[in-house]
């Protein structure tokens, strides 16, 4: 992968949502109204794919991918938020993996099933309706390879509509482990009830493996709504 061309789009993006930011500080001289309201909504997040190498040759290529989720949170302020967010995503991967036999590499094409549910904060630089804001947090990434671990098992029933039916089952590779996300982004109070954001940010996990612990960019939009 590219490091000085991944370095270049990550900049740009930073500095693009900076200069969205300081063009629109004429319109958050008024006040947003943001304090003492809960929101929530849905965002979209393109996640960066990457490679890892482990011990003995093994390791991953994951491809990028966009998640989905719900995202909410509560305003203390006009400028101190409180918020959580779920998220899905299902990235196709390419796993090599060493046999402790022979050394050998083998390997397999398959799509991750990725969840995760991160508590975080959230800090907006201005009381106006737009206003450049930062956030962190930390939580848990769910993860199964969707790989299968040991034999399969085959259970065989009646069935009230089917009749005399079987079937296989086999548990797979997964697993959890906390993460931790922080991001820079834009935020517009378009009306009273409505709003958007969107962040550039990074996805931390701790893989507590053999390979390095896992890195990704965050690109995220969002569309919330007020409850007063």
């Amino acid at each position: 992968m590219n490091t000085n061309s991944r370095f270049g789009n990550r900049t740009r993006t930073l500095v693009a949502l900076l200069l969205a930011a300081v063009s629109t500080n004429v319109l958050a001289q008024r006040d947003s109204g943001r304090a003492k309201t809960f929101e929530v909504g849905f965002q979209a997040t393109n996640i960066s794919g990457d490679s890892y190498t482990g011990v003995n040759g093994a390791g991953i290529d994951v491809s990028n991918d966009t998640a989905f989720g719900i995202v909410g949170g509560y305003n203390f302020t006009n400028k101190f938020q409180v918020g959580a967010e779920m998220m899905w995503a299902d990235p196709s991967y390419r796993v090599d993996r060493a046999l402790a036999d022979t050394g050998l590499i083998t390997s397999i094409d398959a799509e991750l099933d990725v969840a995760t549910f991160i508590l975080k904060a959230v800090y907006n630089f201005l009381d106006g309706p737009v206003t450049p804001y930062i956030e962190a947090g930390a939580g848990w990434v769910r993860v199964d390879s969707n790989i299968q671990e040991g034999p399969a098992t085959t259970g065989c029933w009646w069935d009230p509509w089917w009749g005399y039916v079987c079937s296989t089952f086999y548990d797979t590779y997964s697993d959890t482990r906390t993460g931790i996300t922080y991001a820079l982004g834009v935020r517009w109070d378009v009306s009273r009830d409505f709003v958007l954001r969107a962040s550039y940010g990074k996805i931390d996990m701790d893989t507590n493996y053999a390979i390095e612990n896992v890195s990704l960019d965050a690109l995220r939009v969002e569309l919330l709504w007020k409850l007063r």
